[in-house]
């Protein structure tokens, strides 16, 4: 039990420099919605749209600058960076071949 809690502590520098997981809404820049983008730790992404491109893949990070490295969104150039409010809520700012698109948690 201490071992695993070792390491728990120990791999959490890494895990803070991946954007946190969560399921965002993405929308372009004219409210219109572009997909939903699913984030799991260690990068590994899941995009669903009816309008656009969709599919797996994998982002890297930098401190809070986010670039796409394989899949749908790295078909598309998606760079972009995120900034977390008070909550720790995670909002993303994209920019892509396709324009640019803004990702956030749902409004409850």
């Amino acid at each position: 039990m201490l071992v695993a809690a070792f390491i728990l502590v120990a791999t959490l520098p890494a895990l803070a420099q991946f954007p946190p997981p969560g399921v965002y809404q993405c929308v372009d820049m004219n409210g219109k919605a572009f997909g939903i983008l699913t984030l799991q730790v260690a990068g590994d992404y899941q995009f669903d749209s009816k309008s656009t491109v969709g599919g797996s893949g994998q982002v890297a990070s930098s401190g809070n600058s986010v670039n796409a490295l394989s899949g749908p969104l790295a078909d598309i150039g998606l760079t972009g960076s995120f900034t977390t409010d008070a909550k720790g809520e995670a909002s993303f700012m994209f920019t892509t071949n396709m324009g640019s698109v803004l990702c956030a948690l749902p409004v409850r």
